[in-house]
């Protein structure tokens, strides 16, 4: 499975893609990601499968939100 590697220095600041590991599951993406990208004292770093994120730039939703959503 493929993880996206999320990241910031400092609390307050923005949290910024740094890359993305291949894992078989979350514990071991966790460890890739701390592993692979332990060149900074990070205050926050998450990982989130590739599969779940859900992009919010390019075509407009055609669909309507409701209030009860």
């Amino acid at each position: 499975m493929k993880y996206e590697v999320f990241a910031r220095i400092n609390q307050g600041d923005e949290t910024l893609h740094i890359g993305n590991v291949r894992a078989q599951n979350d514990r071991l993406a966790r460890m890739y990601a701390h592993n692979t990208f332990d060149e900074e004292d990070w205050n926050y770093l998450a990982v989130v499968r590739a599969e779940d994120l859900i992009e919010v730039t390019g075509e407009r939703p055609t669909a309507r939100v409701s209030a009860d959503e």
